[in-house]
């Protein structure tokens, strides 16, 4: 910062470099001959050549901004899908193989089939319901927030769509799915 002093007044900091974590400095000149972005560059690098490197910052583009945006959400749906996938085991093995396939008269199914606490439901009722309430908090999370934000929407004061439209459009898959 110091040595950008000595070109002012041609030259403004508009944003000065305060710490190694935004290594941003934005600066404003009138070019002139003894005064280009050449000088300004090699007379940062010069203050201390081990430190400072300089390079011109492009901001990303919209491309790159939405390319960026598309892998976190991959990445977020992909998470989601490796947590209900995972889920879906004990899911499958209990709900399925030891209720449909296994003998009655195996120990495992019928301990699953007792029923617990006060009233009908077995254990494989409930192990399940257990099993299936993160899935769809979770899991289906995103599905919901979409769902939220597109009635809100729908339904917003001043909104254009007509009433009776609203109540039979479905602009897309998230309020399906929030909905199994």
């Amino acid at each position: 910062m110091n040595t950008l002093k000595r070109f002012q007044p041609q030259l403004t900091i508009t944003k000065a470099l305060i710490s190694y974590i935004d290594p941003v400095l934005e600066v404003s000149y009138e070019p002139a001959s003894e005064l280009t972005i050449r000088t300004i560059t090699s007379a940062i690098v010069a203050a201390d050549p081990n430190i400072f490197t300089v390079s011109v910052f492009k901001p990303p583009t919209l491309e790159a901004r939405t390319r960026a945006m598309r892998k976190r959400e991959q990445q977020v749906l992909l998470r989601h899908f490796l947590f209900t996938f995972v889920i879906a085991i004990p899911t499958f093995i209990i709900g399925v193989v030891y209720m449909s396939l296994v003998p009655s008269q195996n120990q495992i199914r019928q301990y699953f089939m007792k029923p617990i606490w006060n009233g009908n439901a077995s254990r494989a009722q409930w192990v399940l319901s257990f099993l299936a309430t993160p899935v769809m908090v979770y899991g289906a999370g995103s599905f919901h927030r979409r769902s939220i934000k597109e009635i809100r929407t729908l339904w917003r004061k001043g909104s254009t769509t007509p009433v009776l439209r609203r109540f039979t459009r479905f602009g897309s898959m998230n309020l399906l799915v929030s909905n199994e």
